[in-house]
């Protein structure tokens, strides 16, 4: 997801079909009056039940399709906008609310829900493609993936994307998959982080050498809104087109039953699918990154450090860089800055124009501001914690960070509002040594008070450029571009989905399953010991994950651990409380460590089972909380950090069925030893 700014009101985040972008519509840690609540009209999905399941109008109209009959039932109830999801029988309607009741009622109609909306989450090679060691591996091979982006389109006219091997489907009503139209550049950014061309210009993505093959769905247009139906479409059409990875850099608030069993059916058929966390900067849940057949993809900057904005939950997998990443966008729409001294350019280093915003009615507008200004550098005291500029007349700015963005301040306009008061004619902002890495804050300049060139800079380059206070330094920023620095988890998530694709591409014939762990048992612990809410099993590792499955699809063996598997099947009581536990005795002796679990669970209804697992010595996490609603069957790997706790003893996998009617067995579970 990227920062989107829209209406002063609740709006969803990328979650309901609509990518985080930092543009023009864009989705980047949203400001205070950005969204909560879609202006879309409210639908509705519509399951109708099959086969021997469907009693009532299937029977007695038996001369008819079923998919007529089905469609009367919906004329019956006034039903407009009907759209049919696929083959199946499924449709996503607005209806009336004084007809959802009878519809609800009516013997062949299965289920009724919202149709949540879904929103996007938003050469110089960008600091991102080193952080997760791409540069170390070539993607010679990538021809024999493809990758589908799910998102606002792309741009093909773009120098930096035109001569890859790419096509796409449109979904209704967004226009051309390949002209995405003005003030939608999010999927054109996702695109370059992906795949930019090693061209000598512009930026390079994490395949950039023209292999890989890109199908591109495009079912957001200008408002960064969709539905959950759109995107279950999406997804299957991604999947008739070859695709082995798929990236949702988008999401919503709620969750829907249909999206999550079509969401499982292709996970289940081999492909891997990436999602954005969300950018609200909370602990709730979005989706479809928080279905347990999806990676959920968190946010860090370039010093390694949590975004502020990134959600924090028990789904989140694995994280990427996501704050301040340079990538394409449509032509002519970006904004770029730079700072030189003496003849030399600092661009490469990171110099990120300002994300300045006003505001336009109810809604906050990017409101850049370009210019050229030469002068002399000169410093901010703020040594009292407060911005001390003396008279900056003529000169130009250099500050410090005091406070920094969180997911409810916006604190960056204070650093301007006191180089502008202070008379300078332009203004840097270097972080502070709580965040030190490449930051990319909101200016909101709510009355159009403080029109200046600005920009922000690491603390390494602006404490270098502290030495020099004094000397003459040149300070720009240019619109037209075509290239911009965006945040979000939507800018995370390319990172995952391009080095998936090229770690992959070494090993074809490992399952998405296999990919998708060693993608988490390679990745670089970076916030609390072992998994958290936070990073996940922490910073992806392109290098790291080739070099396990070069060892096998299954990784390593034998390199410090130990497999254990029970292979008894064991019935789960149905409705009990007491449930059901099957044990393992583990020979090995000593710290527990990170400890992977393979489960393979038959079981009509999953959202009826709570599993949890417990150590020898009382260590207990739980792998599956009555989550999944009516998707059948837990097959899912999980890491879990046990260090601190004893590994040799007995093992118990406990599942509980807390619900009548649907039953099913434990299969085998295994436990493996890092």
């Amino acid at each position: 997801m990227h920062y989107t700014t829209t209406k002063a009101s609740g709006i969803l985040s990328l979650t309901a079909l609509a990518a985080a972008i930092m543009t023009s519509t864009s989705a980047h840690a949203v400001p205070p009056m950005a969204f909560d609540e879609s202006d879309l009209p409210t639908k509705y999905i519509v399951k109708f039940k099959e086969g021997s399941n469907a009693r009532s109008a299937m029977t007695h109209n038996r001369f008819f399709a079923p998919n007529m009959v089905r469609e009367a039932v919906l004329d019956k109830v006034k039903a407009r906008k009907v759209e049919r999801l696929g083959n199946q029988a499924i449709y996503s309607v607005e209806i009336d609310n004084s007809e959802l009741s009878e519809l609800r009622s009516h013997t062949d109609v299965e289920y009724v829900e919202v149709d949540p909306p879904r929103y996007l989450l938003s050469e110089t090679t960008p600091w991102g493609y080193g952080a997760v060691n791409a540069q170390l591996l070539m993607d010679s091979d990538a021809g024999n993936r493809t990758v589908c982006i799910i998102d606002s389109g792309y741009d093909l006219s773009h120098n930096d994307l035109s001569g890859n091997r790419v096509n796409g489907s449109n979904d209704s009503g967004t226009g051309s998959w390949s002209d995405p139209g003005n003030n939608n550049a999010h999927g054109t950014h996702v695109a370059g982080t992906i795949a930019a061309i090693a061209n000598n210009e512009g930026v390079k993505g994490i395949m950039p050498n023209q292999n890989v093959n890109l199908h591109i769905v495009k079912v957001f247009n200008e408002s960064g809104w969709g539905y959950s139906s759109s995107l279950v479409k999406a997804i299957q059409t991604c999947a008739d087109n070859g695709a082995n990875v798929v990236n949702m850099s988008l999401g919503g608030s709620q969750s829907s039953r249909t999206e999550e069993n079509a969401l499982k059916t292709i996970y289940d058929q081999g492909v891997l699918l990436i999602a954005a966390a969300g950018n609200s900067g909370n602990t709730a849940h979005s989706y479809p990154a928080s279905y347990d057949s999806v990676m959920s993809v968190a946010a860090v900057d370039s010093n390694n450090d949590h975004a502020a904005f990134s959600q924090a939950t028990n789904q989140v997998e694995i994280a990427a860089p996501g704050v301040a990443i340079l990538s394409t966008v449509t032509v002519g729409e970006g904004v770029l800055s730079d700072i030189s001294l003496n003849g030399s350019s600092y661009f490469d280093r990171g110099v990120v124009p300002h994300n300045r915003l006003i505001v336009s009615g109810s809604n906050y507008v990017p409101a850049p501001v370009a210019g050229n200004v030469t002068a002399a550098l000169a410093s901010c005291d703020i040594s009292s914690g407060q911005y001390v500029c003396g008279d900056m007349s003529g000169k130009i700015c250099l500050t410090e960070r005091i406070d920094n963005q969180t997911a409810s301040a916006r604190p960056e306009i204070n650093a301007v509002k006191a180089c502008h008061d202070a008379g300078a004619s332009a203004a840097i902002v270097y972080s502070n040594s709580a965040l030190p890495g490449l930051q990319n804050p909101f200016v909101l300049d709510n009355n159009d008070s403080y029109r200046m060139v600005s920009m922000t800079v690491d603390r390494t380059l602006g404490l270098e450029l502290a030495n020099v206070v004094g000397q003459a330094v040149t300070v720009s920023t240019t619109t037209g571009r075509d290239y911009e620095y965006y945040n979000g988890t939507s800018m995370a998530t390319p990172h995952v989905t391009g080095v998936a694709g090229l770690v992959w591409s070494f090993h074809p014939t490992c399952t998405a399953q296999q990919v998708r762990k060693a993608l988490t048992a390679t990745a670089t612990d970076i916030d609390v010991a072992g998994r958290d809410n936070r990073t996940g099993y922490g910073l992806i590792n392109a290098d790291a994950a080739k070099a396990y499955l070069d060892a096998g699809c299954n990784g390593p063996v034998g390199t410090g651990g130990d497999t254990y598997t029970n292979s008894n099947v064991v019935s789960i009581p149905d409705n009990s409380r007491a449930g059901v536990i099957s044990v393992l005795d583990v020979a090995r002796s000593g710290d527990a460590g990170v400890v992977s679990i393979d489960l393979d669970i038959s079981h009509t209804y999953i959202g009826d089972l709570k599993v949890t697992l417990t150590s020898p010595t009382g260590g207990e996490v739980v792998l599956h909380n009555n989550s999944g609603g009516s998707a059948n069957d837990i097959r899912q790997s999980y890491q879990v950090d046990f260090s601190g706790f004893e590994s040799q003893g007995v093992w118990e996998l406990k599942a509980v069925d807390s619900a009548r009617r649907d039953t099913g067995t434990i299969n085998s579970w295994t436990l493996t030893f890092q």
